[in-house]
């Protein structure tokens, strides 16, 4: 096995590198060496010593012993090792930790976009830093780490962003399904400074208000930025547009300033309703011109006020529906009813961007439910575009399992 420094280096937890090693079962190897990041736990045919912490550093061996890659392990996780490296000798470090941090945002150097100032700086494996989530909000940062090994790099991390990036803030909102998978409770704390409840932001130069302490994921939908500005490509010359699951408002902003006759937002949360309100005015949005529906979507397209409507543009943008895979054929079934009902509502020649942001229900998949949605809508729809996130959310071309938000441009004959 390659020399890998083991009693000479030190982890970035100051600790001596950890012995941990887990051995893989007979053929179980190939997705590892062909650069897939997780290690389940029915692949791992021992581990060495049997008993470990969540989040200490690992390697990982075939079951010859030969050395394949290094990471971090949870033993109380279905995910037992999140790879970090496969270069031989290569444990997490400062330095490690250091490299990666710099490569993506030197990334970020170069693909953001003019007149915006949020976006993502890292996305967990799509940046080599796995279980962690950095989001910049104007001057500050929101922090989210979603694995125990991830927990472990808080403190380093929170002090490299700081020297690299001097943000007003840096705000931890670590909450959610995997950390629950990792059996990790919520953190939400201030790692440095202090967000205020609204926290500004620019957008292709549309502003928004952001509530980074109490909003969903770290208080801003960041991967619908580009379809965003999609969307406002199809809303000129007074269009009439429904923005379905809205939360606060940004499709709608966008739909306004780009010169829709009428704007109508579907929210079931009253706190993201009363944000949507002064996003909207702050973009000189009349209320008459431009009403906000607390209503629940489904609802609203079968029985409730715009139940007979009709639009040029719809927008579909839910919650996830498929959190676990013992979800995915019931939430299947609620994509199709949303996007059959949503297309029963587009005028001819009218315009629908849906969404799946539901890692279980890949974009082939949405496809084909969607397709459904249409026979049984009596549409004839054409796909003009495949849509996912902007370049800030890169994904790791062997880890599809990050393409989490997939979704259509579809126009209706």
């Amino acid at each position: 096995m390659p020399d890998s420094g083991r009693g000479k280096r030190t982890t970035i937890y100051g600790e001596p590198m950890s012995e941990v090693k887990l051995f893989l079962r007979r053929g179980r190897e190939r997705p590892v060496v062909q650069g897939h990041p997780w290690i389940f736990s029915g692949a791992v045919e021992r581990v060495e010593p049997a008993g470990f912490e969540p989040g200490e550093n690992c390697t990982v061996h075939d079951h010859l012993g030969s050395l394949l890659a290094s990471g971090y392990a949870n033993p109380e996780a279905r995910i037992i090792c999140r790879v970090v490296s496969r270069v031989p000798g290569e444990p997490w470090s400062a330095g490690l930790l250091e490299r990666r941090l710099d490569r993506a945002l030197a990334l970020r150097g170069r693909v953001l976009p003019l007149e915006t100032d949020c976006l993502r700086l890292v996305n967990s494996e799509g940046d080599g830093l796995p279980g962690v989530v950095v989001d910049r909000y104007g001057p500050g940062l929101v922090l989210q780490l979603t694995t125990a090994g991830a927990e472990r790099l808080r403190q380093p991390l929170a002090g490299l962003l700081q020297s690299r990036l001097d943000p007003s803030f840096i705000f931890e909102n670590s909450t959610g399904e995997s950390r629950a998978a990792e059996h990790l409770g919520a953190v939400k704390q201030c790692l440095a400074g202090e967000p205020g409840p609204r926290v500004a932001v620019s957008e292709y130069g549309h502003r928004f208000l952001v509530d980074v302490l109490q909003g969903q994921k770290t208080g801003f939908f960041l991967d619908q930025r580009e379809n965003r500005r999609l969307a406002a490509r199809w809303t000129s010359g007074g269009a009439r547009v429904l923005n379905l699951f809205a939360y606060t408002g940004a499709f709608s902003v966008y739909a306004g300033a780009a010169g829709a006759g009428q704007v109508v937002s579907v929210e079931s949360s009253e706190e993201a309703l009363a944000l949507a309100a002064e996003n909207l005015e702050t973009a000189g949005m009349k209320p008459q011109d431009h009403p906000l529906v607390k209503a629940d979507a489904f609802e609203y397209l079968r029985s409730g006020p715009g139940a007979s409507e009709k639009y040029d543009l719809v927008v579909i943008d839910p919650p996830p529906l498929a959190k676990r895979q013992a979800h995915l054929e019931k939430a299947c079934r609620a994509y199709k009813d949303l996007n059959r009902l949503g297309l029963a509502h587009l005028s001819p020649g009218g315009v629908m961007l849906t969404f799946s942001c539901s890692s279980r229900v890949d974009a082939r998949l949405f496809r084909q439910v969607v397709f459904a949605a249409a026979t049984e809508a009596g549409r004839q729809v054409r796909l003009l575009q495949s849509l996912g996130p902007g370049p800030d959310h890169p994904v790791d071309i062997c880890h599809p399992e990050g393409e989490y938000l997939t979704g259509l441009l579809l126009y209706v004959c």
